[in-house]
């Protein structure tokens, strides 16, 4: 019985080996794993860390974010809020100034409004008494205009009077207005024939009558009398008695200087 299974076995040999043979290849390819898929995938739970974390650090940079932006906000605002505070500050700095500006006009011009009345009353007290206390010129200067008047009685050269002029901070006597020629005229009134040097002169015969600071002589306001029949050289102008002459340089004369008067001082008004 035994070799009758065993010669049956052996007569399906073959067929059997062919069979078993398909059948272990029909199991191994079932249980190949399809193509893109491990053949252990890995758990869900894996991930979920991983997840918590990148979830965890999105919303703190959108905190963050929010935070920054909020701040950002309010000094964006407190800018705006300096810059309108400063705006404002400089308004009003600029409208003080302006005000200032205005007071200090009109302070000047009251000012100079005291200073005329000023003049104008010590004017009059120089007048009334010949000389006063607050006269705009020194001892022995006479007061005229905007200018002091002395007439030295000094005998020098025409050049000697230039450097006694200068030691007084001064320059020798200039008439280049009627105003000045009706003011120095009477001072030229001597009857010993003391005339004074002007700052008057030319260089030469023939040439143009010039003042020291260069100004030409205008011969409509006065005329200067020339001797003609003197063989010296007559040069230098004199004042005297009224007339102006022209005289040797180098001779004797006395001088006359002026220099601009000084601010008439409020508290020398006083009687």
């Amino acid at each position: 019985m035994q070799a009758k299974y065993s010669s049956t076995r052996d007569m399906l040999d073959p067929d059997w080996d062919t069979t078993m043979s398909l059948h272990s290849y029909t199991s191994a390819t079932t249980r190949r794993p399809e193509p893109g898929h491990s053949e252990h995938p890995p758990s869900s739970s894996a991930w979920r860390p991983v997840a918590l974390t990148l979830l965890t650090l999105i919303l703190v940079l959108l905190i963050g974010l929010a935070v920054l932006g909020l701040v950002f906000f309010q000094f964006y605002q407190l800018s705006n809020t300096q810059q309108d505070s400063i705006s404002q500050k400089e308004e009003r700095l600029g409208n003080l100034s302006r005000q200032l500006q205005s007071l200090q006009a009109r302070n000047r011009k009251l000012t100079e409004m005291l200073q005329h009345v000023a003049e104008k009353l010590c004017w009059e007290l120089y007048n009334k008494t010949g000389e006063h206390r607050c006269s705009p010129c020194p001892d022995t200067w006479k007061w005229h205009g905007d200018k002091c008047y002395q007439f030295s009685k000094e005998s020098k050269s025409w050049q000697g009077c230039e450097y006694l002029c200068i030691a007084a901070n001064s320059t020798m006597l200039k008439i280049n207005t009627a105003e000045v020629l009706e003011f120095v005229m009477p001072q030229s009134f001597s009857e010993f024939f003391y005339s004074y040097w002007t700052g008057l002169s030319r260089n030469g015969s023939g040439k143009a009558w010039l003042w020291l600071d260069g100004v030409p002589h205008s011969s409509e306001l006065f005329e200067i009398i020339i001797d003609l029949n003197s063989l010296r050289n007559r040069d230098c102008v004199t004042i005297l008695n009224g007339k102006a002459f022209s005289k040797d340089c180098k001779e004797l004369r006395r001088c006359a200087c002026e220099r601009m008067a000084t601010v008439v001082e409020l508290e020398r008004l006083q009687l």
